[in-house]
């Protein structure tokens, strides 16, 4: 046989055209399988979906395939169609935790907060120990309104993951926006140790001393903010404000 793409002669019990790599076995999703999975680690994604979506076509009991299909529409920027991809896999076999964290984080990506919240509690019902869907529900909560819910989800995935300061920071502004302004500060001292030249960490360290009523410190991070963008509008609006109620 003749192989269909580069048309040389080729073996008739050949899965690959051994001189152009093209798939041969075109009944054998396994191929297409494989193929995806190595055009994925090539960065290769649009190629590599369409490797998957052949393989999901051949292999239509394998929620693996969908999986990965899913993570590939994902990355593609399209999570919608990630989300279809997921629930398929999960409807072959819903006892996949990364499955509902994946499913959560698109349906997040997609605005759909609702959504995302009941997908990473899933995800956290077959793992308890599953930290990125702590971190993932939390914003989704703080998103949507429950504080104490974000509140708590962040310190749960701090305590299991202590070295995570991006939830320090998120703990931090869901501490501002509860009232709760030394918590806010104890959690941006320790995001501000790793990362001091933070514009965002500096006009929220600032906002909350002000509310603590240490204005000498409020005006000396929120000068650090301009500092490091002077464009920082929030930052110059709050500054200005103190500056003009110390005025006699």
């Amino acid at each position: 046989m003749n192989c269909p793409s580069c048309r040389v002669e080729v073996a008739g019990d050949f899965n690959y055209c051994p001189h152009c790599g093209v798939i041969l076995a075109t009944e054998d999703g396994e191929c297409f399988r494989r193929e995806g999975a190595r055009l994925h680690s090539r960065g290769k994604i649009l190629k590599a979906i369409e490797a998957y979506e052949k393989a999901a076509e051949l292999l239509t009991d394998d929620f693996t395939v969908y999986k990965s299909l899913g993570d590939l529409f994902y990355l593609h920027g399209e999570p919608d169609k990630a989300v279809e991809a997921y629930r398929h896999s999960l409807e072959i076999d819903d006892n996949q935790s990364f499955a509902w964290y994946a499913m959560g984080v698109a349906y997040y990506r997609s605005g759909y907060v609702n959504k995302a919240v009941e997908a990473l509690q899933r995800c956290l019902e077959y793992d308890p120990d599953f930290v990125m869907a702590y971190y993932w529900l939390g914003v989704a909560y703080y998103h949507r309104g429950n504080l104490p819910r974000a509140r708590e989800c962040n310190e749960k995935m701090i305590a299991l993951h202590p070295e995570s300061r991006i939830a320090n920071y998120h703990l931090g502004i869901v501490c501002n926006a509860m009232g709760d302004y030394a918590g806010a500060i104890k959690n941006f001292k320790e995001v501000e140790e790793r990362n001091p030249d933070d514009p965002a960490l500096m006009y929220h360290m600032g906002y909350a001393y002000s509310n603590l009523y240490k204005m000498p410190k409020a005006i000396e991070k929120l000068r650090r903010a301009l500092e490091i963008n002077p464009n920082h509008r929030a930052a110059k609006l709050l500054l200005d404000t103190y500056m003009e109620s110390e005025e006699p």
